[in-house]
């Protein structure tokens, strides 16, 4: 196996240190995309409760509506 000449050494330490650059933005993307997803992820779960709180209280007004009605209709 032949010994790298300065000039080839100066070239492979200069690869070595772009794919660590390279490796160190994809772990700041990978990073950045899972604090994205859990913010998502929360989002989702308030619209949820959003979405079910909404068709409780439209259920609830709804119902004593109907039951106001009865009442009415039935006197």
């Amino acid at each position: 196996m032949a010994v790298p000449s300065e000039r080839e050494y100066g070239a492979l330490e200069k690869e070595v240190a772009e794919i660590r650059h390279d490796l160190r933005n994809q772990r700041m993307i990978c990073t950045s995309t899972t604090y994205e997803l859990t913010e998502l992820r929360q989002d989702l779960e308030r619209l949820k409760v959003r979405l079910t709180t909404g068709a409780a209280i439209v259920m609830l007004v709804v119902g004593g509506g109907a039951w106001i009605i009865e009442l009415v209709v039935s006197r």
